[in-house]
């Protein structure tokens, strides 16, 4: 046994798990499933949406997300720091417990137990060979296919150029602190300049904010991960360029 692994390479398995525990409220599962794919960060493995931002999202109460979010601390599903109220929301993380089982049902799932012949099962034909009792032969090759599918018949063709990804971006608030704090340290965590560096900042409607790639950092898992880091690196370098350019006037004049 491997040990516990990161949330992110358990999130499925622990996800099923929670949906299968015939122990909990709908409630209770309905806030756990809206905590973690959609606040959950993937570096820290921490949320801080609060009880109103719960509320909104699902549809219920506060009450009711404050006595779900205590059936989930009683039952071992999150570890819970309750915040002061005043700028602090409550915060929530996977305990330990559950995403030890997530991690030995990932284990199992990993396993890949080869079936051999003597044991059943069947041997895979080669794909190529010589003409004789055993089946198959080699395949002249279609000079005419070859030269359909040439990627550029035309020796002059001009080279293929790489497009890249635009990334949609979307307006966070300044007032939204734990949006705009997951995001400080995701920037971190990659290298990059603050947020006010990289220029993200913005107005609108008359509300100050910034102009981020979404709402919330990715997963390291998530496909847009790498569309988002391509943006942030051409944003700095575009950034450093710029600053050049400046320096270089005020020096000609």
């Amino acid at each position: 046994m491997s040990g516990t692994r990161p949330f992110r390479d358990v999130k499925l398995q622990w996800l099923q798990q929670l949906s299968c525990d015939r122990d909990l409220s709908d409630s209770a599962r309905s806030v756990a499933l809206y905590i973690i794919t959609t606040h959950m960060n993937g570096h820290t493995e921490k949320a801080w949406p609060s009880y109103q931002t719960i509320a909104d999202a699902t549809g219920k109460s506060v009450k009711t997300i404050q006595r779900a979010v205590r059936e989930l601390d009683v039952k071992g599903w999150f570890e819970v720091e309750r915040g002061n109220g005043v700028g602090h929301n409550t915060e929530y993380r996977p305990s330990a417990a559950s995403i030890l089982r997530a991690s030995e049902a990932r284990e199992k799932t990993d396993k890949i137990v080869t079936l051999y012949p003597e044991k059943g099962g069947q041997n895979r034909p080669e794909r190529r060979s010589d003409v004789s009792g055993e089946g198959g032969q080699i395949c002249p090759p279609n000079l005419e296919k070859e030269k359909i599918y040439k990627p550029n018949p035309r020796e002059d063709a001009p080279p293929r150029v790489e497009t890249r990804r635009a990334v949609p971006l979307v307006f966070v608030a300044e007032t939204k602190a734990d949006q705009v704090e997951q995001w400080r340290s995701w920037l971190r965590h990659h290298g990059f300049p603050s947020i006010n560096a990289l220029g993200l900042r913005t107005v609108k409607t008359g509300k100050p904010g910034y102009a981020l790639p979404g709402y919330w950092p990715p997963d390291e898992a998530s496909p847009s991960a790498l569309d988002w880091i391509a943006f942030f690196n051409r944003r700095r370098d575009h950034i450093a360029d710029e600053t050049a350019r400046q320096t270089d006037l005020q020096r000609a004049s």
